[in-house]
């Protein structure tokens, strides 16, 4: 063999180890990797609620390195399972299960934990309405119904006990007349917080509202609507009429527009003395008279 053979030889061995020496680690089992695994519920008794400590857990995958690599963490589950599960205080295992085609070995990093579970309680409970801001212009509010106005809490028996009511708010910019919209259900205690893990249902109830338009009212002067012409020689000297003003009532919006208020029209052709009537007056649209007449004295004088 020739030299040059031999030191390709050499060198080729050498080249092979080397490889080997990187790739092996690759497949040799003892290799671990932690990784964090949201804890779930398995077979919970209805009327049961459970408490842990802890919404996630630590779990340990073993193995080669290879399979490692190619762990997808979102397939692996950790549970505790509650189908025995009674009110009090009690430990009980983690398990994980993973995909069945994997080659790793799971275990939680705590092999149990510690849980409270009490029994859950349902009652019937009013709901209060409470609104806040003010409606549109015009609109004053009469009152608010919520549908439906009675619901269902519930809960673990120690936090429904601290529940003293139910309370929807809703911003009465929101309320048109006619129309509904609906709202949380918030459960609060005797300082108006938030009782955790508490619950109603339904959890959201519609409100509506009713509304009186907002009204106003003002005095305004009385304009005596005549026509016609005294006698020959014969012209008016003075109008008078009682009262001179009248209230109307009516929305503020159009009762800001009203200026004056007319009477009738009165008709004084070919009259030679005073002449005294009681004339109606002519409400403007959409407003009311305090009274509907007014009486006017018409004074006429020789040229």
């Amino acid at each position: 063999m020739k030299r040059e053979d031999i030191l390709l030889l050499i060198a080729s061995f050498v080249i092979a180890v080397s490889l080997w020496l990187q790739v092996q680690p690759l497949f040799e089992p003892g290799h671990e990797r932690e990784f964090f695994v949201s804890l779930q519920m398995e077979n919970k008794p209805d009327d049961l609620f459970v408490n842990t400590p802890v919404d996630n857990v630590t779990v340990v995958a073993s193995g080669t390195l290879a399979d490692l690599d190619k762990l997808d963490t979102s397939k692996v589950i950790a549970y505790i399972e509650l189908k025995n599960a009674t009110v009090g205080d009690s430990n009980v295992p983690i398990q994980i299960r993973a995909p069945a085609d994997s080659n790793l070995q799971f275990r939680s990093k705590a092999t149990s934990i510690r849980i409270s579970s009490e029994q859950i309680i349902r009652e019937a409970r009013k709901v209060k309405i409470i609104t806040s801001g003010t409606p549109e212009d015009g609109l004053i509010l009469s009152s608010t119904i919520g549908t439906p106005d009675t619901v269902e809490l519930f809960g673990p028996k120690s936090n429904i006990e601290k529940v003293k009511f139910l309370q929807v708010t809703v911003e009465l910019s929101r309320l048109k007349p006619g129309q509904s919209v609906t709202a949380p259900v918030a459960i609060l205690d005797e300082m108006g917080n938030p009782v955790s893990a508490t619950f109603t249902n339904p959890a959201r109830i519609t409100v509506a509202a009713s509304f009186t338009t907002s009204t106003a009212s003002r005095s305004l002067p009385i304009i005596v609507n005549w026509e016609g012409e005294p006698a020959p020689g014969y012209v008016i000297d003075e109008i008078i009429v009682q009262p001179d003003h009248i209230e109307i009532n009516g929305q503020s919006e159009i009762v800001s527009t009203i200026s004056t208020v007319e009477t009738e029209k009165i008709n004084i052709n070919g009259i030679k003395a005073n002449k005294v009537t009681k004339i109606k007056l002519i409400p403007p649209p959409g407003v009311t008279l305090l009274s509907n007449t007014a009486t006017v004295t018409i004074k006429v004088k020789r040229r």
